[in-house]
């Protein structure tokens, strides 16, 4: 009677490389040290050094670039609330930036190169502002604590 042997292949399940040894071997690859960067501290390193001496970033991580849409930028439009601006009057006019007349403050914000008045916050002195633009509450905001704002173009 002929003896039927086991294949191979199913012999063989359960073992993990299937008699190829380590695990990484017989993929069809050959030896390659790992996937991706792996090793690029270790064993592949002078791969890196040689990458990066030609100008290419290969290790770690470069930032993002925000969407366009919520890029806001101060440099061209430097704005100031109006709370901010009531609590360093005093030290604009110490600093010679703005003036006291009486119980009012004058103060010209285009000539301190900002160009935009803001409502956030709230204001208690009044203060008389020269600037370029200036938000509808941030007027009104101010006109309640006595002040007034003047826009210059």
């Amino acid at each position: 009677m002929v003896r039927r042997r086991q294949k191979k292949k199913i012999r063989q399940r359960g073992t993990r490389s299937h008699g190829w040894g380590v695990t990484k071997d017989h993929k069809g690859a050959g030896m390659r040290g790992g996937k991706g960067n792996a090793g690029t501290m270790g064993h592949l390193g002078i791969q890196v050094i040689l990458r990066e001496k030609a100008g290419e970033k290969v290790i770690g991580k470069y930032g993002f670039k925000r969407p366009q849409k919520r890029q806001y930028s101060d440099k061209t439009h430097p704005t100031i609330n109006v709370s901010h601006l009531d609590q360093s009057i005093d030290n604009l006019v110490s600093k010679g930036v703005a003036s006291m007349e009486g119980s009012t403050y004058n103060v010209n914000l285009t000539s301190m190169g900002i160009t935009k008045l803001l409502a956030q916050g709230d204001i208690t002195r009044a203060i008389n502002i020269t600037v370029a633009k200036a938000s509808e509450r941030a007027v009104s905001k101010v006109e309640e604590a006595g002040g007034s704002v003047t826009i210059v173009e």
